[in-house]
């Protein structure tokens, strides 16, 4: 257990910093845009820690790929709620989304995830199939 505590630190100190830096590039677009933030420094500072707090979980929770014994689908579930809740908490405190819209963002978050997921199994299926295809020549 202990060593899933460092190395959820560990991931989790290595990745935090590159939200502040997406953060710092959306704000500058929007700059760009000509859309007026009303920016003030209470806004900023919140939007640097979360983003970075937001990266520092959602990396460290890369974690759970090391529990094989949960198999697949738990795994999946756990790591697909964990990012839900944080992201749906760190939209919430910032007010980057309103709670009319919880709903959309819930479906579109779910298939989104689900989506890449997707993508996922069916290129690992693919490599796995080639492998076997090798290993059986």
């Amino acid at each position: 257990m202990k060593e899933r505590i460092k190395d959820f630190l560990f991931r989790g100190s290595i990745c935090g910093g590159f939200g502040p830096v997406v953060y710092g590039v959306v704000m500058f677009v929007i700059y760009l845009c000509g859309v007026d933030t009303l920016s003030d420094g209470l806004m900023i500072f919140k939007g640097i820690i979360s983003t970075y707090l937001l990266g520092f979980i959602v990396a460290g929770a890369s974690i759970i790929w090391q529990e094989e014994r949960l198999g697949l689908g738990l795994s999946i579930f756990i790591h697909g709620s964990v990012l839900y809740i944080c992201y749906l908490l760190m939209y919430l405190i910032n007010g980057w989304l309103l709670s009319d819209n919880i709903l959309i963002f819930s479906i579109i978050f779910i298939l989104g995830y689900l989506f890449i997921w997707g993508i996922i199994y069916l290129i690992e299926t693919i490599k796995m199939k080639r492998m076997n295809k090798i290993l059986n020549e």
